[in-house]
């Protein structure tokens, strides 16, 4: 699946396409690009979030026609902004991702017009608040004996956890608090970590940001401590242990804060 994400990437950067690459992927490919390896579970599903500058109507036009030509994917029957392919036996799920305020909390897609064409986008809870707090990394990999590197647009320290925290409002998924969990203890440095949330904690969403990770992580029998167990298949003794892990991790990054 790595190997599909990093087409799609090298793809429309070849196009000129600017995009951040969002959700469970950050994780996964921020401590890879750190250590070489990560033990994070990887994703089926990526998350491009199209900016102000890939909303262009002839950009419009040019990722549509690479989604379903060029990458042959198709669109989705049930999302209009999720476009699907079948890679070794798994189906691969592309959601294009939009940072548009809402205006109406029960229309979450916005439909984007092309020269020729159109794409519907969703609109990502948290996304009109990122603003730079955007990073690039370097990934590097090994194909037939030839080194390979992709640059890869992802949100920073803050932004990835301004734009869990702010789903999670939304929806209880395992995936969210695992994700949160495992970036803040293999992903990134937690001193780090807490002097990027410290020297943008003026910021109105960023300060609830770390306001909703202390109400989140306080307490070992919190729910989000629970379904991050429960992500990670953990059982009998070891469940503790674990969730003392768990809040011992986050509450590194938002000491004091």
């Amino acid at each position: 699946m790595l190997l599909e994400l990093l087409r799609v990437v090298r793809n429309l950067q070849n196009e000129g396409i600017e995009f951040v690459l969002c959700g469970g992927w950050v994780p996964f490919l921020k401590q890879l690009a750190r250590e070489s390896e990560t033990a994070h579970s990887m994703s089926l599903d990526i998350d491009l979030l199209l900016r102000k500058a890939a909303q262009e109507r002839e950009v419009i036009d040019r990722v549509k026609a690479l989604l379903i030509g060029g990458m042959e994917f198709e669109r989705s029957k049930t999302h209009t902004f999720r476009y699907e392919k079948k890679v070794e036996g798994n189906v691969v799920q592309l959601d294009l991702l939009a940072d548009f305020s809402r205006t109406d909390k029960s229309e979450p897609v916005r439909r984007i017009q092309g020269l020729n064409s159109f794409l519907d986008l969703c609109l990502v809870d948290g996304a009109e608040d990122l603003g730079d707090h955007v990073e690039e990394i370097r990934i590097v990999w090994l194909d037939a004996d030839k080194t390979e590197t992709c640059d890869i647009t992802i949100p920073d320290q803050v932004g990835f956890l301004l734009l869990k925290a702010e789903v999670c409002r939304y929806r209880e998924m395992s995936k969210d608090p695992y994700d949160i969990y495992y970036y803040c203890r293999y992903s990134e440095e937690p001193d780090l970590i807490r002097q990027k949330l410290e020297a943008a904690i003026e910021e109105r969403a960023v300060r609830r940001t770390v306001d909703a990770l202390q109400r989140m992580f306080q307490h070992m029998d919190s729910k989000w401590v629970e379904l991050a167990l429960d992500h990670m298949n953990i059982v009998g003794e070891e469940r503790d242990r674990e969730a003392q892990f768990i809040v011992r991790a986050v509450a590194k990054v938002i000491e004091g804060l």
